[in-house]
């Protein structure tokens, strides 16, 4: 769009509040500004609220996404987006527009017909990361990172050194060990693996394979392309130190938890398959003598509709691997 913030006017008794000190006296903006805490939730509003009547097209402030089946589709959807904008006297650039593009770079991410990616110039920032000297220098690598954690299966195993760093009772400058240095190039090496993930269909079934070890626990929520089950996103944590007590069966269900939880967006509402490598949890749903955390857990569980199947731990690798990195 064309300097978003200035295509929104203020009504005349909010004109007060952004005034400023100039050599000709107070000056008033006559339009929304930027730098107002709350000009940027005001604009995202007004966008949200002009295309909301459209269901091909996604907004992100003056970032505006038309997505089409076809060219002949895809004509009629800019039309209808030009022709919305217009009605509320919003105007775009045509030098800031890509028309019928096959793929586009979108908040750090290359999004393509059913792929996403991460941004190749994101990566190359990951790849020439230096060395941390100081918490503050881990606390941007960790932030930097975790922003693209669903494309990496072992995210919670690789980083835990790193992370560990920020801990309140460690030093402010960095003691760098052989383990921080294994997992900083771990964490290079998986960004340079060129991570793909493929876009959900809402009207397949998913898949959820999740596991546990002594240390974390992982899940991947998967979806058959092409004949081939296909992740879609990745997760995993740390355990706490209590939860590394626990016993096998319990982290396994708290592996299933807290994967249900990080998918629920996906899940909700739809029947689906669970995939886990514990016998354990397939005779859940039938077993009456369970301590009061598993009773938890599968109270908690009861909002989802799935089929739990047993698989052997070699068969599941992805999971298996992302838990013990």
């Amino acid at each position: 769009m064309t300097k978003g913030y200035f295509q929104i006017p203020l009504e005349e008794n909010s004109k007060k509040y952004t005034a400023f000190q100039t050599s000709m006296g107070l000056m008033e903006f006559n339009y929304l500004p930027f730098g107002l805490s709350t000009a940027a939730p005001s604009f995202n509003r007004a966008m949200s609220r002009t295309l909301q009547g459209l269901p091909f097209v996604a907004s992100y402030f003056d970032d505006i996404l038309i997505f089409s089946d076809s060219w002949k589709e895809h004509v009629q959807h800019i039309n209808q987006t030009l022709e919305t904008l217009g009605k509320a006297n919003f105007t775009v650039k045509p030098s800031k527009c890509m028309l019928g593009s096959k793929e586009i770079n979108l908040l750090g991410h290359v999004v393509s017909h059913g792929l996403i990616k991460p941004d190749p110039q994101k990566t190359e920032k990951i790849l020439n990361l230096q060395r941390p000297k100081t918490k503050k220098d881990v606390r941007k690598i960790c932030g930097l990172a975790n922003y693209y954690r669903r494309f990496i299966p072992f995210f919670a195993n690789i980083m835990a050194p790193l992370t560990n760093l920020t801990r309140a009772f460690f030093p402010n400058t960095v003691i760098w060990t052989a383990e921080c240095e294994r997992a900083f190039n771990g964490l290079k090496q998986a960004m340079s693996s060129n991570p793909v993930l493929i876009l959900p269909d809402l009207n397949k079934q998913f898949v959820v394979r999740s596991d546990a070890s002594s240390k974390a626990i992982g899940a991947v929520l998967l979806q058959e392309k092409d004949g081939i089950l296909r992740p879609i996103s990745y997760v995993s944590r740390k355990l706490l130190d209590r939860e590394q007590n626990y016993p096998i069966c319990e982290k396994e269900c708290l592996g299933v938890v807290f994967a249900l939880h990080k998918f629920a967006r996906y899940l909700m509402m739809r029947k689906f398959l669970l995939q886990v490598d514990s016998k354990v949890l397939t005779v859940m749903k039938i077993n009456k003598s369970l301590n009061p955390r598993l009773l938890r857990w599968i109270l908690a569980l009861q909002g989802f509709a799935y089929d739990v199947e047993h698989i052997p731990g070699p068969q599941n690798r992805i999971s298996d691997i992302l838990s013990r990195f």
